[in-house]
């Protein structure tokens, strides 16, 4: 119960911590974590399009990053548009996305001490 109160008010903070940054492109309706699954829920109803989008981060992994810094590193994704699914599979997935350490901590603890460099991982040609 006190995991799903956490996430809770840490998914309703990046929410509004991320709503101004998403304004020129969208309004994102929707941000859910579920820490304890390692899974994220986003909704967004960009500029010009009629019906949202969802996009749907099935697992996720904290880690330690380069240089002292944390990453997140996303392993499986789903989206409500094929074309951005396919986009988030080729570009997104096991990819080390640096993160502040405030949204770790609202994302869960680093599962390994090896740090993940973002460089190294393989993008398709």
């Amino acid at each position: 119960m006190l995991g799903a109160l956490k996430d809770s008010l840490a998914s309703r903070a990046a929410k509004s911590m991320l709503a101004g940054r998403m304004e020129r492109y969208g309004q994102l309706t929707e941000l859910r974590i579920r820490s304890k699954e390692k899974m994220l829920l986003v909704q967004v109803l960009l500029a010009g399009e009629a019906e949202e989008i969802r996009i749907e981060v099935c697992r996720y992994r904290i880690t330690p990053a380069e240089g002292g810094k944390i990453a997140l590193v996303i392993e499986s994704i789903t989206a409500s548009r094929e074309w951005l699914q396919l986009l988030l599979e080729d570009f997104v997935v096991g990819q080390a996305i640096p993160i502040p350490a405030v949204a770790a901590m609202a994302l869960g603890k680093p599962e390994s001490s090896v740090p993940v460099s973002s460089s190294t991982s393989e993008r398709p040609s």
